[in-house]
């Protein structure tokens, strides 16, 4: 009789966005917010040094000063929890007491310090994978709307080495699941994966076609030069499509905040929705339960979100998807494997689509724009299930009574 043995399985949904939650797991961002809510008594002193840095090996020289500053301060706040102190000998003692001073001063204290210990041990491991490959890591710099600030982050220009040596390693079956998977060796190639010890099995959309319609409207392209433009003639064809779903929900995939400011700023319509970066989640949340025929207008729920049955009977694509070459690690990838860049792209524009559809009862009509997209089928039809392709309609808009 063969001896039994537990198997352990990994079953990821979404994995086509896996190499990009492990690039965040593994990357390192260190913010002046941050700094300041984790007490330290010398923050002023360290924000400091963080807006002098301008490159990676700054932010790691950065790193390691900040490391030695979260020992000292769980060093001290240790201290400060010893009974009978002698707190006026200690200017840091000092500071730290009247930072938890009141009721309950040690859980607080205690609470500190064990997030002072993940960010130390989160740049321990940090400083461990840049050492063993810098090539493999680029500084990147954000501004917060919500916070008002800069942000830094050191992140890794691909994540496969870390996805073997943190996940696949640790499991005897993984399985991967995505409606945007779409080619197995260069997924594989992407994830860190052994192509020839992967099965893929691509299947057939089980959601009929007529309820899944894709037109095209090829308006003009929102390519950079070509942006404003085309947006002015994107305004009447706005308002013709809310005009036609007037009585349904519906979504705007924007791909930016530019382009959503234009659409506040030039379609005058009530039924728009906007929101920023810190108010998406509760804009999201009115969107969701209101009973009006709203129009949500985003640049950042083409994937994740479902806005199932009357949540959205209509969508419209206003901007290709295309990854932002604002981004650093961007360009990077784009450079060293252009086939990335084609990749993801077709991956965004599958997921935006399905945003509308969720079952085979559900239905919704998904309306084009931007004209890139015959570029995105003309050089990276490939990537394209023919489920999905079968489902696009291309509207002749040279017409001058032509329509939806």
């Amino acid at each position: 009789m063969m001896e039994q043995r537990e198997s352990n399985v990994l079953i990821v949904d979404e994995c086509h966005e896996f190499d990009d939650v492990m690039s965040d797991f593994i990357s390192i961002k260190i913010t002046e917010s941050l700094i300041k809510r984790l007490k330290f008594t010398n923050e002023y002193q360290i924000v400091k040094a963080l807006s002098k840095v301008k490159t990676a090996e700054e932010y790691v020289g950065f790193l390691r000063y900040f490391s030695n500053e979260i020992k000292v301060t769980i060093s001290s706040m240790d201290s400060s929890m010893v009974e009978n102190r002698d707190i006026s000998s200690d200017k840091r003692d000092l500071k730290i007491n009247k930072i938890v001073g009141g009721t309950n001063s040690d859980v607080k204290i205690m609470q500190i310090i064990s997030d002072l210990k993940q960010y130390m041990q989160k740049i321990d491991v940090f400083l461990e994978e840049y050492e063993s490959n810098p090539d493999n890591w680029v500084l990147e710099s954000n501004y917060n709307e919500k916070s008002k600030q800069k942000e830094l982050s050191l992140e890794p220009i691909w994540a496969y080495d870390y996805l073997d040596k943190y996940v696949w390693s640790n499991y005897d079956l993984v399985i991967l699941m995505s409606g945007t998977i779409l080619d197995k060796e260069l997924f594989s190639e992407l994830n860190g994966l052994d192509s020839e010890k992967s099965v893929y099995y691509s299947l057939e959309s089980p959601f009929p076609i007529e309820n899944r319609k894709i037109f095209y409207m090829p308006v003009g392209k929102m390519s950079y030069t070509k942006k404003a433009e085309t947006f002015k003639d994107y305004v009447p064809y706005f308002h013709k499509i809310l005009k036609k779903y007037e009585m349904n929900k519906g979504i705007v995939h924007t791909n930016s905040f530019e382009l959503s400011e234009w659409i506040k700023r030039d379609v005058e319509n009530s039924r728009l929705v906007f929101h920023d970066s810190s108010t998406r989640d509760e804009m999201l949340k009115f969107h969701m339960g209101s009973k009006d025929p709203l129009v949500f207008v985003s640049p950042s729920v083409g994937t994740g979100v479902s806005f199932d049955h009357e949540k959205s009977r209509f969508q419209i694509i206003a901007k290709i998807p295309y990854p932002s070459l604002a981004s650093q690690k961007n360009k990077l990838r784009q450079k060293n494997n252009p086939e990335w860049y084609s990749w993801k792209t077709v991956s965004g524009i599958i997921q935006m689509c399905g945003r509308s559809v969720r079952s085979k009862t559900d239905y919704a009509d998904t309306i084009i724009l931007d004209g890139s997209f015959s570029d995105i089928i003309r050089f990276s039809s490939k990537y394209f299930p023919q489920w999905f392709l079968s489902s696009i309609n291309k509207v002749d808009i040279s017409k001058k009574k032509s329509s939806v």
